[in-house]
């Protein structure tokens, strides 16, 4: 093997090693991403919301996300959740006039957070766990621990 296909070789190797080193992410990053899922979930759920709105928040799950929550329904693929929330929009379900969760805490880890969020809902407020699991930039997993 000449010194040039060695140096190639190597290079992709090396690339190949690198290119399977996790992401992981900061607790500033953390933060933001849950922010910006939240954020496009409240948007979601506002009065005169579109399919565009529910475009921006599954991009930015993984193509093999899960919603998990247990005390309404169990799991939930990106496909099951999609579908779900574009007939739900379509049944006029999705009214809210202001944002529904604020985040009040949250408590980063490897790459998932744990996150207090407050919903308000039909004049109610309840404050409910979650976790966010992440993986190459995309929300992999969300569950829910509240019911």
């Amino acid at each position: 093997m000449n010194k040039l296909s060695l140096a190639l070789v190597l290079a992709l190797a090396t690339g190949c090693v690198a290119a399977a080193e996790p992401v992981v992410f900061s607790a500033e990053q953390l933060k933001a991403k849950v922010e910006q899922v939240t954020q496009a979930q409240n948007k979601v759920m506002l009065k005169g919301s579109v399919k565009a709105d529910v475009d921006r928040l599954f991009a930015l799950y993984s193509d093999d996300f899960v919603y998990i929550h247990e005390a309404y329904g169990g799991s939930y693929s990106k496909e099951q959740l999609y579908a779900n929330t574009l007939r739900l929009m379509s049944m006029g379900k999705y009214d809210q006039t202001e944002a529904r969760y604020r985040i009040i805490n949250l408590m980063p880890g490897y790459n998932a957070v744990a996150v207090q969020r407050q919903e308000i809902y039909n004049g109610v407020t309840q404050n409910h766990l979650a976790v966010f699991e992440f993986r190459a930039g995309k929300v992999t997993k969300i569950i829910e621990y509240w019911k």
